[in-house]
């Protein structure tokens, strides 16, 4: 019978399955929690609060046979059980960005402000809280790997949650020459940041160019795994459909030769109105010729061989400026490049922040720069100008809790060492740990 002392593991199971009734009853009725009301210092307020009450409650606990039973593993195992399984649908549900309305009914793509999930989580945290009070209480050395896990979970759980509310993750826009002190948040409000980004340069490696064939559609051949050749530094000859595929010339950075004597003294708009014009004579009178201006492109010159038939032309992958270039072959098939793949994109900027600093550094994707708090990532750029992009995205991420969700974790980390070393030494000496 349920509800009798002592009580078991179906009380448990039927106290997480009450949060999540009240939870979907929470949800249904106010909505997601929006986590920004707890930004400072009103999350610092509500961890004091919070611990006070855990203080109070261990305190009280020989007065309540309920503080008691949640110090027994009854309570802890179906409470990390549901967590688990909410966890596990987060993980496999597409998640919406904070500030943004769940894209189901039930508000399972916004996991972090969906209430059945966060009252487990306190749940689990008023756990894991009171065990850790129980073991600072009476504290043993024996006991000390158990309580560094308990006292690091406790503290990513309820720290990573609180301290969410003071996290800022932006975009800025950064064109170059301009500084930019302004960016966009999950809303795409305006904000103003205390430190600005003045972009310098852009640079991007591109991967070797590709070959491969498409119909008189422009679709991929074959269409569901198209074929591809890499043309790279090692690339003599290789098969395509059934056509036996050369390059006779390769040009990394190319215009039409009757275009790239006037491109100095051209606008870009005039210059690409023109190319679309003149494409046939610019291939007639001298195909592609080396050019170092902006809105070059890769040019190959490819001979294609199948049987008898034999055709040559340039095929280029083209440019913001300038359209591609393919080689037309017979049933209606043409050789064609897709635009280069970028192997690594980083930007040279100048920071510069309230307190003075002033500093030039690169950043590229992976590889963040850090500075007063702020990590600045390289996020994107304008994808259409490719190499030759004047505008770089970043990512700008503030979290001051980060560096207690870290001190949590390595608690953590730390108790998992302890319990393996000193699990070992206790089998040595022949005493159960």
């Amino acid at each position: 019978m349920m509800w009798k002392q002592p009580w078991t593991y179906l009380e448990g199971i039927a106290i997480a399955s009450g949060l999540l009734i009240v939870g979907l009853m929470l949800q249904l009725s106010v909505g997601p929690l929006e986590w920004g009301i707890f930004c400072w210092p009103a999350n610092i307020i509500v961890l004091a609060v919070f611990l006070l009450c855990l203080i109070a409650a261990y305190v009280c606990r020989g007065r309540s046979y309920a503080i008691r039973f949640l110090l027994t593993p009854y309570a802890a195992v179906p409470a990390i059980a549901f967590a688990a399984v909410l966890t596990v649908i987060m993980g496999l549900t597409p998640q919406v960005a904070a500030g943004r309305r769940p894209s189901d009914p039930i508000g399972l793509t916004r996991m972090l402000s969906f209430w059945p999930f966060i009252l487990i989580y306190i749940y689990v945290s008023v756990i894991v809280g009171l065990v850790a009070i129980g073991q600072l209480r009476h504290f043993a050395w024996r006991r000390l790997p158990s309580l560094l896990c308990h006292v690091g979970l406790f503290i990513v759980l309820v720290c990573g949650t609180l301290g969410s509310a003071d996290m800022q993750r932006v975009k800025m826009y950064c064109e170059q020459g301009k500084p930019e002190w302004r960016a966009l948040n999950e809303r795409q409000d305006v904000v103003e940041l205390p430190l600005a980004i003045q972009l310098e340069q852009f640079t991007i490696d591109e991967y070797p160019p590709k070959l491969m064939m498409i119909n008189s559609d422009g679709l991929p051949v074959p269409k569901d795994k198209p074929a591809t050749l890499l043309i790279d530094s090692s690339f003599t000859s290789g098969d395509l459909n059934g056509w036996t595929i050369s390059v006779a010339k390769r040009l990394d950075n190319a215009a039409p030769a009757v275009l790239a004597s006037m491109a100095g003294n051209m606008p870009e708009e005039m210059m690409g109105r023109l190319m679309i014009d003149s494409l046939g004579m610019a291939l007639n009178k001298g195909g592609f010729v080396p050019f170092k201006g902006r809105g070059a492109q890769c040019a190959l010159l490819v001979k294609a061989t199948k049987g008898n038939t034999v055709k040559q032309g340039w095929v280029t992958c083209g440019s913001y400026l300038f359209p591609y270039q393919g080689l037309a072959l017979n049933d209606g098939l043409t050789i064609a490049m897709p635009t280069r793949e970028p192997e690594r994109y980083a930007s040279i900027v100048d920071l510069y922040t309230k307190s003075g600093k002033n500093i030039r550094t690169t950043i590229e994707v992976n590889k963040p720069f850090t500075v007063e708090g702020w990590k600045v990532y390289q996020l994107s750029y304008n994808e259409q100008m490719g190499k030759w992009s004047t505008l770089s995205i970043f990512e700008c991420v503030r979290d001051p809790w980060l560096p207690v969700v870290y001190v949590g974790i390595f608690l953590l980390l730390a108790g998992a060492i302890l319990m393996g070393v000193m699990g070992v030494r206790s089998e040595k000496l022949g005493v159960r740990s």
